[in-house]
């Protein structure tokens, strides 16, 4: 009320205040979904406090509801099972803020009416009578003429207050989900809202009471958290408050400080700048006799130079000219020279006899800086600076800036502050040279960046004064980027809600269409149908809801049965050789199963048992080697995992999809790590679906709001495929499943728009 009398008075008095426009901007704000960033349609309130979109909590379509929600704001997460279809109450405060936005909307456009008279000066009341809004001028026209006088005139601020009252009353009639009655009842047993029908049925025996009666002692109990908060966050801003004030302690301490030190350093540059002479002509006088005396051992080398160039020749021109009887004459005089040249010489004149062994030691500078407490002098020692970077070294990216932090030691192993001249970087392949940009970053430390252009493998060399730095020089393995993947033509259509996807050894694809029950087999270039087989049902070689799919070493094929609970086994040819599975929680037993992988060198199947939150192992021969997860939200727990894959370190990578991150197990089931969907304002996947690694380590997630990310093994993140806005990229449609042939080109299966798309 107090923002729309503020608006109200603003009109007669100038022009519109800012304060409204922003204060309706902000209202637009908070009516901003924070998952889907469109306005909030039906908005819910989660047990975390936070709202969001009823179709962003529970799923779009009634077919793939979802049974978990991790709230994007605070990472909450929601078990909407147990909640119930209507388990979550609406935001009415919402509800009031879209009125209010309403009420905003007219103000303003009141407040920019034009007098409608003059069309000149900006209008300050209605005339009623007229239907018009008018100025103060034309107000005064009114009164002068004896038939406009009776006219009722009203300012602009009394329309803006009947606008506001306007406003639909705050208290709305809520009705029961179940029954549509009125919620006039409120059950103390449940802590909820109930209506009369309920009393009969969900609700009997409970201790209920009418929801007016409840209502004062609730709102006294709710004031009394409020104030609890209210405690609590005066404590926290009076920390932040002291916060402040520690840093300006600081900030004037160390003006203090560098005062102090400019006039010292000033001092003590005066006596290092005449040490600094003397040290220069000593040195230049250490150099000029190495020099000097490596000159002469040069001589003596270009001497024996000249003879034996001299005799070479002499010899070749006789072989090449003079006859038989000719060469024997002087073949006697050639051997005897040859053979004086060759022990002319000691094998210690082709070794420099001076090298550049020249060392600085800075004890003398030690004696000029002990008169100055605090002031030491050290000397950066190449060998014990230390090299580290917020990605591995050891893989880099086309056409993306890889970065390395240089930081600087003395001989003494302590940080060195002093600005350097000569810190060079080189990424050197078999192939190229490629200079690496070095900056100082101010603090002890340089940062080197580089953009390799070609996927292959380099050396990166970090000098200090011609020296290598500790660990230099570095083996770097450059990928290829996710910017550097191109569309190919290659696009398989008309598909019925394709899942899994795989690749065999005859450069077919293999497809689960699960609209069609069946597995279909196409040619690599995806325009003919080789061959099809399996239908619905529950018999051997049927399917109900098949997902996910593989090839072993033998081109035989396995095949999630996702609503049977097994798994099953085909040749080739799609003939049936066995199965494996009953729905339950125990050794090869399944609860909707839905990805399969082999491992290439153990041969042991992996198979991601959904509903059980868990991974299953078995042989070849489909008998039991063990499982490893389980439901929860710690390290190494599962939540819905729905698939897998294996890196070159024989690491197993599973999505846990509910948990919203990629968890990191040994064969074996051990857990080692995990990553999650970023960091900040930067999300790179939202609820993890399918997962491949290429040959060359490069891991591919896809997840549930169509992103393709792509990152490193060592979840470093590299970049997006598909990502909405670059047109040079594919668009993705909820894939089910990713596999790659034998030219390296990856497959993708689109479940929505029936489409598998080849790049």
């Amino acid at each position: 009320s107090h923002l729309f009398t503020t608006a109200a008075m603003s009109v007669d008095t100038g022009p519109t205040p800012p304060s409204l426009a922003e204060t309706l901007k902000k209202v637009q704000e908070m009516l901003t979904c924070g998952h889907c960033l469109y306005s909030y349609a039906d908005p819910r309130v989660l047990p975390c406090l936070h709202v969001f979109c009823r179709c962003c909590i529970y799923g779009p379509t009634n077919d793939r509801r979802s049974t978990v929600f991790c709230c994007p704001a605070c990472h909450t997460v929601t078990d909407l099972t147990a909640l119930g279809e209507n388990g979550l109450l609406p935001a009415h405060h919402v509800h009031h803020l879209f009125d209010i936005r309403d009420v905003l909307t007219k103000v303003d456009s009141l407040q920019e009416h034009q007098c409608e008279k003059c069309e000149q000066e900006r209008a300050s009341s209605l005339c009623r009578d007229c239907g018009q809004y008018i100025c103060v001028e034309c107000i005064q026209t009114h009164e002068l003429w004896s038939e406009l006088r009776s006219h009722d005139i009203v300012p602009i601020s009394r329309v803006i207050e009947e606008a506001v009252e306007m406003l639909p009353p705050k208290r709305r009639t809520l009705r029961c989900s179940k029954h549509s009655k009125e919620l006039e009842l409120y059950c103390r047993s449940c802590a909820e809202l109930i209506c009369h029908n309920c009393t009969v049925q969900q609700h009997k025996k409970h201790n209920y009471h009418i929801a007016s009666d409840v209502f004062p002692n609730l709102k006294e109990a709710i004031g009394v958290n409020a104030n609890l908060l209210r405690g609590t966050l005066t404590l926290v801003n009076e920390a932040l408050e002291e916060y402040d004030a520690c840093a300006g302690r600081i900030t004037s301490q160390r003006d203090s400080l560098q005062q102090d030190i400019d006039e010292t350093i000033r001092r003590l540059h005066e006596e290092l700048e005449s040490r600094r002479k003397e040290f220069t002509e000593q040195l230049q006088q250490i150099a000029d006799e190495k020099m000097r005396l490596l000159a002469l051992q040069r001589r003596k080398v270009e001497t024996l130079q000249k003879q034996l160039d001299d005799a070479l020749a002499f010899t070749d021109r006789h072989m090449k000219t003079s006859s038989e009887g000719e060469v024997l004459a002087v073949s006697r005089h050639i051997v005897r020279r040859s053979v004086e040249l060759v022990n002319s010489y000691q094998p210690d004149i082709l070794i420099p006899n001076q090298a550049a062994n020249m060392i600085f030691k800075p004890e003398r500078l030690q004696e000029v800086c002990s008169p100055y407490r605090g002031v030491c002098i050290a000397f950066v020692c190449p060998a014990k600076c230390l090299v580290s970077s917020t990605q591995p070294m050891e893989v880099a990216f086309t056409n993306i800036q890889s970065t390395a932090i240089v930081h600087l030691k003395d001989e003494n192993g302590a940080d060195y502050f002093n600005p350097l001249k000569h810190i060079t970087a080189t990424l050197v392949s078999s192939s190229d040279t490629l200079q690496c940009q070095v900056d100082n970053h101010t603090n002890g430390s340089y940062i080197v960046s580089y953009t390799p252009k070609l996927p292959k493998r380099y050396r990166l060399s970090i000098q200090i004064n011609g020296i290598h730095v500790q660990g230099s020089p570095f083996m770097v393995l450059v990928k290829r980027s996710s910017s550097d993947i191109v569309m190919s033509p290659r696009v398989l259509k008309g598909l019925k809600r394709p899942c899994g996807v795989a690749c065999n050894s005859k450069g077919e694809v293999l497809v689960v269409e699960s609209g069609l029950y069946k597995v279909s087999v196409y040619t690599l270039g995806g325009s003919n149908v080789v061959r099809r087989f399996g239908s619905f049902g529950s018999a051997p070689g049927q399917f109900n809801d098949p997902d996910g799919i593989t090839v072993d070493g033998s081109d035989n094929i396995l095949v999630v049965d996702s609503g049977n609970h097994r798994i099953q086994k085909f040749t080739a040819e799609g003939e049936f050789i066995t199965t494996v599975g009953t729905k339950g929680d125990g050794p090869l037993q399944f609860n909707l199963p839905t990805n399969i992988r082999i491992h290439p060198q153990t041969g042991n199947v992996y198979v991601c048992d959904q509903y059980n939150h868990r991974v299953q192992i078995m042989k070849e021969d489909f008998s039991f080697v063990g499982s490893f997860g389980r439901e929860g939200y710690q390290d190494g727990d599962l939540l819905y995992p729905t698939d897998l894959a294996f890196d070159c370190s024989r690491n197993v990578y599973v999505s846990d999809t509910w948990n919203n991150r990629i968890h990191l197990f040994d064969l074996d089931g051990h857990f080692l790590n995990n990553f999650s969907d970023g960091q900040g304002n930067e999300i790179y996947f939202s609820s993890p679906s399918c997962l491949c690694i290429t040959s060359d380590d490069t891991l591919y997630v896809a997840d549930k709001i169509d992103n393709l990310s792509v990152f490193s093994t060592a979840g470093v993140f590299i970049g997006f495929v598909g990502k909405e806005g670059n047109p040079n990229m594919p668009r993705f449609s909820t894939v089910h499943g990713i596999a790659v042939d034998m030219d390296g080109k990856m497959h993708a299966t689109n479940y929505t728009t029936g489409t598998i798309q080849v790049f």
